[in-house]
């Protein structure tokens, strides 16, 4: 078989490996129109299950004009990551590439995590019982494909690559349109940074439930994981 025959994940030689300095997304609040591509496609690829979600796309409704904005959330894959250091089990590691993954085959389900990310980013999978969030799909950008959710944006929302290769292009579009992080001030230095991003957004996303507007609709529901 020709290079030019082999599909993106058989590519699993280190020939084709890729690599990253940060592995980061960006996502662009301006181009976002609310569709749940994203999290629909991540659910389909990680066979997360009914009820749980990795991406969540937040409806949100400014009090004083009725502006609405919507807000795809995910795991930070932070650099100062307060679920590494809250977990007992020490199932929460940091790649070299600083995306940080849990180790199924060691959580025991304290949930310390759930409680002290500040992003509302992890959850239970009762099926598997143990934590699980995004890990930036970690079998297809090992191989050079992006995340499921960034391959099924229809209006190139989001954005994956290394945040650390200044040639890069999330590098030069976070620079090019001021991207920032969200909830800066937790100190958790995300590798996640949004585009149009306001402080008022934050007070809102990780409510318990999302409202389509239009028809009063629950969209999406988050269980309640604390202990």
């Amino acid at each position: 078989m020709s290079e030019a025959e082999i599909l993106p994940w058989e590519k699993v030689g280190e020939k084709y490996r890729k690599s990253y300095k940060r592995a980061g997304m960006l996502v662009d609040l301006d181009r976002c129109i609310g569709c749940h591509s994203c999290s629909v496609s991540c659910k389909t690829e990680n066979e997360v299950p009914l009820g749980n979600f990795r991406m969540r796309v937040r409806y949100l409704e400014k009090p004083e004009d009725k502006q609405l904005a919507f807000a795809p959330m995910i795991c930070m894959h932070c650099v100062d990551a307060p679920c590494l250091k809250a977990c007992p089990s020490k199932a929460i590691r940091k790649e070299k590439d600083g995306r940080i993954y849990v180790d199924e085959g060691r959580c025991d389900l304290e949930k310390e995590c759930i409680e002290a990310c500040p992003y509302g980013a992890i959850s239970i999978n009762v099926e598997k019982e143990v934590a699980e969030k995004c890990d930036f799909c970690t079998h297809r950008t090992d191989v050079g494909m992006d995340p499921a959710c960034v391959s099924n944006c229809p209006t190139d929302a989001l954005v994956f690559g290394d945040l650390d290769d200044p040639e890069s292009r999330i590098a030069k579009l976070a620079d090019k349109k001021k991207a920032k992080a969200w909830k800066a001030e937790a100190g958790t230095n995300p590798s996640v940074l949004y585009v149009s991003h306001e402080p008022w957004m934050e007070a809102k996303a990780n409510t318990g439930i999302q409202l389509d507007p239009k028809d009063e609709d629950v969209t999406y529901e988050q269980n309640n994981l604390k202990k």
